[in-house]
């Protein structure tokens, strides 16, 4: 039979682990909240960019020009598409960055339900044990 002092001491591992598990879940919701404002912003400036295919007048509704011409500046189409490509990859990166921030996060929740269960373990076992030496 286990004695008071160390259902005591597993109550307070139990309650210092739960402690650290639920700064761990409010961290990882900090950074998942933090990489859901990059993912924002990331859409929101690939909407205003100058390579959003969808906005009018925009180099895609023009024609490229013609290479046969000497003084023609085929940048400006080159530009663009260096444009899209980049916006692509952000579009990308803050996709795996949002991605990752959830998977932190529902892990991050699972330590904390574990580390709360085993706390609730040890308050009733040493509860049951305060009514038994009660009687």
């Amino acid at each position: 039979m286990t004695t008071r002092a160390e259902l005591e001491a597993a109550l307070a591992k139990a309650d210092a682990g739960w402690r650290k598990a639920r700064d761990e879940l409010n961290q990882a919701q900090a950074d998942r909240d933090k990489t859901n404002a990059g993912w924002d912003k990331v859409v929101s400036d690939r909407r205003k960019a100058d390579a959003d295919r969808r906005k009018p007048g925009a180099v895609w509704d023009g024609r490229f020009a013609d290479r046969r011409k000497a003084d023609t500046d085929r940048r400006k189409a080159e530009l663009a598409l260096d444009a899209l490509a980049k916006a692509v990859a952000d579009r990308d990166k803050a996709y795996s960055d949002r991605r990752k921030a959830q998977a932190d996060w529902t892990d991050a929740e699972a330590r904390l339900n574990s580390a709360t269960s085993a706390r609730d373990r040890a308050i009733a076992a040493l509860e049951a044990m305060k009514r038994a030496q009660g009687r």
